[in-house]
């Protein structure tokens, strides 16, 4: 694998952060394509984009500082925190960050939540099955010690995972499910009932495949009950409640409406 992707004077450019950042504009591609698609203000889209993703990176450091077991560490070296390149983030952080910033410039600009949320759904799929890929280049969210044929061995000293020892490869796991929930989503749209139907399932088929894919994973991310839970796991429980409530609500109006209207 290779960690560093090339070093320029003091700049050093990590692999990780050229996937991350891929990822991201994948999103914002796919979200912008559905703005001009749907006939919804390409620039409001963009100033939209620009705010989420800020709030999301903030997020996303946030959490993984208080919840991935470093929180000692960085307390006693605060500078580190502002060290964004040296990764530590954690994906439900940007998305719940994110959500918010979203929700709020949604509404500040009279725009349809919904429609919105369901538009950039598949594109949110798309770009964190990029973005993972940097994770198993630098190493980072490596899995458990592995004896299965497709197990991959870390060598470069400057890897995130230990080095020397066959692990599964779990950033792989997870890039290949977000992919498949990728194409779930595009199949879904064609028979989407309701407004919200699209982002919801995202939501909940995210929080499934993150859940079996902290199963094999082995990096320090918070664990508890000896192991037996993680916090992304207890935090996709609390996140996959209320988005199947407002699925099925959402699901037994559209029904109520269709029945109306058919009478």
């Amino acid at each position: 694998m290779q960690p560093i992707l090339f070093e320029l004077g003091p700049i050093t450019i990590q692999t990780v952060s050229l996937f991350h950042t891929g990822g991201i504009l994948i999103g914002i591609w796919w979200l912008y394509k559905q703005a001009k698609k749907n006939r919804v203000d390409p620039q409001k889209i963009m100033d939209l984009s620009v705010v989420v993703v800020l709030w999301a990176i903030i997020g996303a450091r946030v959490l993984s500082i208080l919840f991935d077991g470093s929180l000692q560490w960085y307390l006693e070296n605060p500078m580190t925190i502002l060290m964004l390149w040296n990764g530590g983030f954690t994906f439900y952080g940007g998305f719940l960050f994110g959500l918010g910033a979203g929700i709020w410039y949604v509404r500040k600009h009279n725009l349809d939540l919904w429609k919105i949320s369901d538009m950039a759904a598949p594109g949110l799929a798309l770009g964190i099955a990029f973005g993972r890929l940097g994770c198993f280049f630098s190493g980072d969210s490596y899995g458990k010690p592995a004896e299965v044929a497709w197990s991959v061995t870390f060598t470069d000293p400057m890897s995130m995972a230990p080095t020397g020892i066959p692990l599964h490869p779990t950033q792989i796991y997870s890039s290949l499910v977000l992919l498949l929930v990728f194409g779930l989503l595009l199949l879904w749209r064609k028979r989407q009932k309701f407004n919200g139907e699209l982002f919801l399932a995202f939501v909940m088929l995210y929080a499934l495949v993150r859940s079996f894919v902290e199963i094999f994973r082995n990096d320090p991310r918070g664990v508890y009950l000896d192991g037996l839970i993680s916090t992304s796991q207890i935090i996709s429980l609390l996140v996959v409640i209320p988005a199947l409530w407002l699925f099925l609500k959402k699901l037994r109006k559209y029904k109520r409406l269709k029945l109306d209207t058919s009478r």
